[in-house]
């Protein structure tokens, strides 16, 4: 069985450069590894055309040449038709060959993407290595796929979807990720904040509740009650021998110096931390690190002594989420308890401490209340924050969260054209403000940031 795992040409998210786009799509090598380690007589590959600038005509020739039984595809949300066209182009080219469809859109749309794209096969829900070695087993064996957990595929009848199934919780069990598999020195190829960099993740999941994340959305547990799929935030993690493993991998054999950790919360447990960091100054690596932090964690860090350790052991470039100045603000996002004086604490701390830290924090626009006054205090806030760089994002209604289905219900949701759901087209207006002035006024936010800084 020969499969084919691909990343298509799609155009550039514009945050920073080019390079930004480049990181690894880490669930190819690992859906990878654990592939061969359960099965027999299979071939894998993965054709990564962002880092390798494939275009599709050279990517119709790859097609044709490799002659895939299986076909996959896992993109983020916004490259959602990218990744059909690739579906389409195999169908025109072997219209034998098993498409398998991952990734966000497709484990929360299942019924829209199988009535709108003829060319998906099979939909791989949520995390994707049982399922898909199980999905892999019954084609080749010709077996029921209703016997499957967590897939979606047309029927005579219609549209058939399995129940969710049971989330990993030993991720120690996974074999390392498959980065061989990959182009691991095309990746994040240049530029001061974006070195040459390889994907890692030492979690999977966040015990966090905000209502418009997609990490809980995929990495949570789903749980099938009255037949409803709910959500249920966890997080599970990897032990610091495993996670030392995995870097010793990326440092030893693939020359990698710098890491971005694609956990959702990268500070989350200060004794793990304090552990691995431990380990990193004891083994003498020369590294560079990129992860997303909350600031409060990183606060009782630094009171733990721990914060000093991070920073000698690599921490680089954190990235906060800020999301609003007032503590109800958050609470309508979900994040009940919060304020903005965490942010503003961190961040000037760093930029007292650890002047090497960059300090980057999101920001979200276009939330129920949004008013012209409460986005320019928005603005006022992010520009007290001492950070480097604020990025001011229109609220996402990504499906699976919460806010989709609130939003979905109370129909706010203007824009079903899903390859705006990129954190720069805002979807939904507010109470009082239109999208068009939602997205003139956070545009207006990032030029007063650039100007005004002191």
């Amino acid at each position: 069985m020969k499969i084919l795992f691909v990343r298509p040409p799609c155009h550039l998210w514009p945050i920073i450069n080019e390079s930004d786009n480049f990181l690894m799509p880490l669930s190819f090598p690992c859906l990878s590894a654990y592939l061969k380690e359960n099965m027999e007589e299979i071939t894998v590959r993965v054709v990564d055309c962002l880092p390798l600038k494939i275009g599709y005509a050279t990517l119709w020739k790859i097609l044709e040449d490799d002659k895939p039984d299986i076909l996959g595809i896992g993109d983020s949300l916004p490259y959602v038709y990218e990744g059909i066209k690739v579906l389409r182009m195999a169908k025109a080219i072997d219209p034998g060959v098993v498409t398998i469809a991952g990734g966000h859109f497709h484990s929360h749309m299942p019924a829209f993407s199988l009535n709108h794209f003829p060319a998906i096969d099979y939909i791989v829900r949520y995390e994707g290595e049982r399922p898909l070695k199980d999905l892999l087993e019954a084609i080749r064996e010709k077996s029921n796929p209703m016997n499957v957990n967590a897939l979606a595929f047309r029927t005579n009848g219609g549209i058939a979807e399995t129940g969710p199934g049971k989330l990993i919780e030993d991720l120690d069990s996974l074999p390392l990720p498959d980065y061989d598999i990959m182009p691991v020195d095309r990746y994040a190829p240049f530029g001061k904040l974006w070195p040459r960099a390889a994907t890692i993740q030492a979690s999977r999941g966040c015990l966090m509740a905000c209502g418009y994340c997609s990490w809980n959305a995929m990495e949570g547990e789903h749980i099938l009650k009255d037949d409803k799929i709910i959500l249920k935030p966890r997080r599970r993690t990897k032990s610091v021998d495993r996670v030392i493993e995995e870097i010793d991998l990326l440092y030893h054999k693939h020359q990698i110096r710098y890491l971005f950790w694609a956990d959702g919360t990268w500070n989350h447990d200060t004794q793990w931390l304090d552990n691995l960091c431990s380990e990193i100054l004891r083994r003498g690596y020369r590294l560079g690190w990129w992860a997303f932090v909350r600031a409060d964690l990183l606060l009782e860090q630094e009171k733990a002594g721990v914060l000093d350790k991070m920073v000698r052991a690599g921490f680089r470039h954190t990235l906060f989420g800020g999301e609003r100045p007032t503590e109800s603000e958050m609470e309508s996002i979900g994040r009940k308890g919060q304020n903005g004086t965490e942010v503003l604490e961190a961040s000037w701390l760093l930029k007292r401490k650890y002047p090497q830290v960059f300090r980057q924090a999101t920001f979200i626009t276009g939330i129920r209340s949004e008013t012209r006054e409460s986005m320019m205090a928005l603005g006022r806030y992010a520009r007290r924050s001492g950070l480097d760089f604020a990025a001011f994002h229109p609220l996402m209604p990504y499906p699976g969260t919460p806010l989709f289905e609130q939003a979905s219900t109370a129909g706010w949701i203007e824009e079903e054209d899903y390859s705006k759901y990129d954190m720069f087209h805002p979807i939904m207006p507010s109470e009082t403000l239109t999208r068009t002035e939602i997205a003139e006024l956070t545009q207006k936010l990032y030029s007063q940031f650039v100007t005004r800084r002191p």
